[in-house]
């Protein structure tokens, strides 16, 4: 994929190299780095005093700005040189950066004084006053010696016509005293040095799989003219192929990778330790009628895999992340690391992982009948967030549709259910979403330096993935936050969540370095039914919403614990259903206070005897749950709550 980028074709990937711990060793591999930014604050409160001045009626206590070169022992003097010990100083918090990645420090003088004016002053120096201790931008305010001074609030302030902060000079900091890069008339934007959106690293994540046409390859290199065993045309075409010199077509990342696991054969690869790859086919079992398993086309297990991953660029303010196949446009709008750009960081990791694929007609007409209105939301959602920015106007709308967000939500929903019990932590599983052209499934694996991402924990959910996905699909029905969560809608013009429908911490997002996406695209509307809606005493665990995907949840009659407790396991026709999903209690239909009267006069076996003592508060304690552990599915009629 980077060959094919411009610039990138050349690029080397190297690790990083293993460094002494002795910091006194000959040998030892250091990172040079350069100072970012030039400017600095003195931490003595008293500064402005220190210096002379009279202290401010108001209370305020100036500090001054100094630049690299006013720096005295790595700090500042503020009584003069000699007098006292420097005070500590501290890099200034402002910068300015624009959309290209060049960052600069800010023009202090002409943002006080103003494009063009000259100050009253030969060595004019400038204080920061800092008025609240909330650090709220319109209590910061930087003043001269002058008299003139500015609130960083007004710093921030852009419009058409007024740019305060001046424009891109196309500097680049992290590459020392390489030339600066010419920019495009793009106006600078006030940059906290320590935001979140200060800093998107783009990283491209390869799994390594053993591509369909490398064996035929191999076999023409070396057996020009024994070449048995395979089809007259493809052995034609890549005859042809180097009879005329070219190059071999290179596929989309995604697509070469999903179209060998949806045709991985029982085995694929060698089971060799030292091995990159391999993988073996489990075939879907289903324990009972209208399973989700039925829907399940593929469960692949892979024992072994192996993913790259390189550091390419990085953004500001905005994250620029893969397309729906996997491929990263570096062109313009991404900073290099590098100038003259021969080699990228990247690292090797191995794991393991499970694949699995649902089937493509049930797909198909889950797109055209129940999904369609919804898709139709995120469409609408989709533009409306795309019409908040302008550097939006480029985006595409190939992770709005059903599909991917469908297949996006359950990738969420099953790292969830499998962290409890396979070994691995949620926020150590990533996800790899398929939802293109050469097909569609989810890659959940782990990978990590040396050996470590290969417990075997991800291989054994395959082997019972029904098991997980019954677990996966109970958590999208209920969540902690329902009915805010499951009723909120992707075109809702008064909410700014527009690329997210019922999706909250409780319940769809994860840790984001699993997420390929950012916590965005995710909605359990498309998996399930969902509790948006008060449902009638008919109805079937969730709501009316009826474009889910899975199977919708069942309802079960009471029925009384083996053991004799109280404790009722589903709803009846008469009193109040409890269902419990770990810490959290549904009540499916809540009677009134007459009928649930009645309904207590008409359960003798209700007023039997608890049991009293401790043996009888311990089984009472045990017959909280629904047997097998937390958000284990209820159990079917006539099983009892607890083992």
């Amino acid at each position: 994929m980077l060959a094919r980028q411009e610039g990138f074709g050349e690029v080397k990937l190297h690790a990083p190299p293993a460094a002494s711990q002795d910091r006194e060793d000959p040998n030892r591999r250091w990172i040079k780095a350069f100072e970012f930014p030039e400017w600095f604050t003195c931490q003595n409160e008293n500064c402005w005093v220190d210096y002379g001045r009279e202290p401010r009626r108001e209370g305020l206590r100036p500090r001054r700005l100094l630049h690299a070169s006013d720096l005295d022992s790595g700090g500042h003097r503020c009584a003069g040189k000699g007098k006292t010990r420097p005070s500590p100083v501290q890099p200034i918090r402002f910068v300015r950066a624009c959309r290209f990645g060049h960052i600069d420090d800010l023009d202090w003088k002409e943002l006080v004084h103003g494009k063009g004016e000259k100050c009253g002053k030969a060595r004019p120096m400038y204080w920061i006053d800092e008025a609240g201790t909330s650090g709220d931008l319109a209590d910061v305010r930087v003043s001269c010696d002058c008299g003139k001074s500015l609130r960083m609030s007004v710093a921030a302030e852009r419009s058409y016509d007024n740019h305060p902060l001046g424009w891109c000079d196309g500097k680049r900091p992290w590459l020392g005293d390489v030339a600066r890069e010419a920019c495009p008339a793009e106006p600078m934007k006030l940059l906290l040095r320590s935001a979140s959106h200060a800093y998107f690293p783009q990283v491209v994540s390869v799994i390594h799989v053993p591509e369909k046409s490398a064996r035929l390859r191999d076999a023409v290199g070396r057996l020009w003219e024994k070449l048995k065993g395979f089809p007259d045309a493809e052995v034609f075409a890549e005859i042809e192929r180097r009879r005329g010199g070219a190059l071999v077509a290179g596929k989309k990342l995604k697509d070469a990778e999903v179209e060998v696991l949806l045709d991985c054969p029982p085995e694929l690869a060698k089971d060799d330790p030292s091995g990159s790859f391999y993988a073996r086919t489990a075939k879907p079992r289903t324990t009972r009628a209208h399973s989700p398993m039925a829907k399940v086309d593929k469960v692949v297990l892979v024992h072994r895999l192996t993913e790259v991953r390189a550091l390419a660029g990085f953004t500001r303010f905005e994250p620029k992340m893969t397309d729906v196949d996997g491929e990263l446009d570096l062109g313009v709008g991404t900073a290099r690391i590098d100038h003259p750009l021969t080699w990228l960081p990247a690292i090797e990791n191995h794991g393991e992982g499970v694949f699995f694929s649902l089937k493509e007609s049930e797909l198909q007409q889950w797109e055209s009948n129940r999904a369609a209105t919804r898709g139709r939301q995120f469409l609408t959602g989709f533009n409306r967030w795309k019409q908040q920015r302008s550097d939006r106007a480029d985006a595409r709308d190939e992770f709005a549709r059903p599909r991917y967000v469908l297949m996006h939500s359950l990738a969420h929903l099953l790292i969830t259910a499998v962290s409890l019990e396979c070994g691995y932590p949620a926020s150590a599983i990533r996800e790899r979403v398929y939802a293109g052209a050469a097909g569609s499934g989810v890659l959940l694996y782990t990978a990590a330096p040396g050996a470590s991402g290969s417990l075997g924990g991800l291989v054994q959910v395959g082997r019972d993935f029904e098991r997980f996905l019954d677990i996966a699909l109970d958590l999208a029905r209920l969540c902690s936050n329902d009915p805010v969560c499951a009723g909120h809608s992707p075109d809702d013009a008064h909410d700014d969540r527009y690329l997210e429908g019922a999706s909250c911490h409780g319940c769809l997002l994860i840790s984001e370095p699993s997420c390929e996406r950012m916590n965005s695209y995710l909605d359990r509307t498309l998996v399930v039914p969902t509790a948006g809606r008060t449902c009638g005493p008919s109805t079937t665990t969730g709501c009316s919403s009826t474009s889910g995907f899975g199977t919708p949840g069942t309802t079960t009659r009471a029925t009384r614990c083996s053991r004799g407790c109280s404790k009722r396991t589903g709803s009846g026709p008469r009193w109040v259903a409890r269902r419990r999903d770990g810490a959290r209690t549904t009540t499916t239909r809540g009677p009134r206070r007459a009928t649930r009267r009645r309904a207590r006069r008409r359960r003798p076996w209700r007023r039997r005897r608890r049991g009293r003592g401790r043996q009888g508060r311990a089984r009472r304690r045990r017959c909280r749950g629904w047997g097998e552990g937390i958000r284990a599915p209820p159990p079917s009629r006539g099983t009892p709550c607890h083992k």
